[in-house]
């Protein structure tokens, strides 16, 4: 067996042991209700550890060894760009908000110019992201809206999460960002202090890339829309841009970039098992099919959390937004042409609250993220190693038999993470729209919880219908 052989095993095989260890961790918390310390601690040493400990194996052993990425094949030159002065757009190609690179810097400088500086980056990104979930979430707990147990239950699965661990901590890429802009923001509206909210949140864009759209439904979802701080909110954003404008001359630039690109594993890939489609996705009226797709379920679903807000069935809160967010980057990866694996990050710390909402009959959702988790790097490895094949039937039509068994594990893989991705939307609306009533009637809680909770919890609270 050859070293890339050797290489492509492990990528196949560490990830999906590693969304094993993950299911075995949540299980583990789940079991520990009676001593709520002891699980905090362990929470805490797993998340130092495989930080500190991936990142180390990272810095020390592997990063000479990453040829391919996108830290080593975009950030870094993009990064020299920067510190050569040269304007981005405008004297290189630059498909991000206009202050990713720069927020790099720093980190990347103190490193030597290397990948480890870039993977901290992430990691510091992600600390930040956590920081404000687990500052919203303890001010939840304070309002008896939400229980401990949850959020330890949603941080067992996001810490040992392999796409977690993998794009974020060990190769660095950019997609935590936004969740970080993300956080911040729904922690600012819960403090009521709305216009710092929405320009916190609104301004991921900028700071992240064109992809942090995917997070402005919730600044609706999480408490009652203010249209005059929301006015506000967006004059920061605003006025980056305009002066992005001024100096690149193409603000439009990151838009353009990503039109006409496909990445694997989404409903229109899959279809390219029969024949090549890239001239009909690039072109009129093909090219707006994910778009249509994407808009009518979207539209679709957002109405209807609308509705159920208007009719008094449910509330805003921080569990809705969790749930909206969970639900639009779902169909995201279903339907974009361009839902590159890597950009899996970005949902999974909403999608970890959604999965262990005890609202919720049964706990499936957990291995079902896990498996999404876990597929993700395995299907990337795959493509990668098939040469990223622009349609599935080329993978079929040329190589070995060796090589056409790898690529039936490969669409297989692509059928479960659409089949996922959708029950995963599925529940994402579900936990932002159930009925309160339903809730109260469905779920089975002890007293000691009933007191843990609070009797004004909403699952608690009569709620009639006008």
């Amino acid at each position: 067996m050859s070293f890339s052989d050797l290489t492509l095993f492990a990528r196949v095989a560490v990830p999906l042991a590693g969304s094993v260890v993950a299911y075995l961790l949540w299980r583990f918390i789940k079991s520990r209700d009676e001593r709520p310390g002891r699980k905090d601690a362990l929470l805490v040493l797993t998340y130092i550890v495989s930080r500190l400990g991936t990142w180390l194996i990272f810095a020390i052993c592997l990063q000479d060894y990453v040829t391919s990425s996108d830290p080593r094949s975009y950030y870094m030159a993009q990064l020299e760009h920067f510190l050569a002065g040269n304007i981005p757009i405008r004297d290189f190609y630059y498909p991000y908000g206009p202050l990713l690179m720069p927020a790099m810097l720093p980190s990347y400088m103190l490193f030597g110019h290397s990948l480890a500086g870039i993977t901290v980056f992430a990691i510091m990104a992600e600390a930040i992201a956590l920081g404000f979930f687990l500052k919203s979430t303890s001010l939840l707990e304070r309002r008896n809206e939400m229980s401990h147990s949850w959020v330890a239950e949603a941080m067992a699965v996001y810490l040992l999460n392999p796409a977690t661990l993998y794009w974020t901590v060990f190769q660095g890429y950019h997609s935590i960002v936004q969740t970080s802009y993300s956080m911040a923001a729904l922690y600012l509206l819960l403090r009521e202090r709305y216009t710092s909210g929405y320009a916190v949140g609104l301004y991921s864009v900028a700071g992240a890339k064109l992809l942090a759209i995917l997070d402005w439904p919730a600044l609706v979802a999480v408490s009652r829309p203010r249209l005059s701080k929301l006015f506000w909110g967006i004059i920061p954003l605003v006025l980056t841009y305009m002066a992005f404008q001024i100096v690149t001359g193409d603000v439009f630039f990151p838009l353009r970039y990503h039109v006409g690109f496909t990445g694997e594993g989404n409903v229109w890939y899959l279809i390219t098992l029969f024949g090549h489609l890239n001239r009909f996705y690039s072109t009129f009226p093909g090219n707006l099919l994910p778009v249509l797709f994407f808009g009518i379920f979207f539209l679709l679903g957002f109405a209807l959390w609308l509705k159920y807000q208007h009719l008094g069935l449910t509330t805003f809160s921080f569990q809705a937004a969790m749930g909206i967010t969970t639900f639009t980057m779902s169909l995201f990866f279903l339907f974009s042409l361009y839902t590159g694996s890597y950009y899996v990050p970005m949902l999974m710390l909403p999608a970890c609250v959604v999965v262990t909402c005890p609202a919720l009959p049964n706990r499936c959702g957990v291995w079902l993220l896990l498996l999404i988790s876990g597929f993700c790097i395995v299907s990337d490895a795959i493509w990668a190693s098939l040469g990223q094949p622009t349609a599935l039937i080329d993978a079929f039509s040329s190589g070995s038999f060796s090589g056409r068994l790898l690529t039936s594990f490969w669409v297989i893989s692509i059928l479960v993470r659409i089949a996922c991705f959708a029950k995963l939307a599925q529940l994402g609306f579900r936990v932002a729209t159930t009925s309160l009533l339903a809730l109260e009637n469905k779920l089975s809680v002890p007293a000691a919880q009933s007191v843990q909770y609070g009797s004004e919890h909403p699952i608690f609270r009569a709620n009639e219908l006008p």
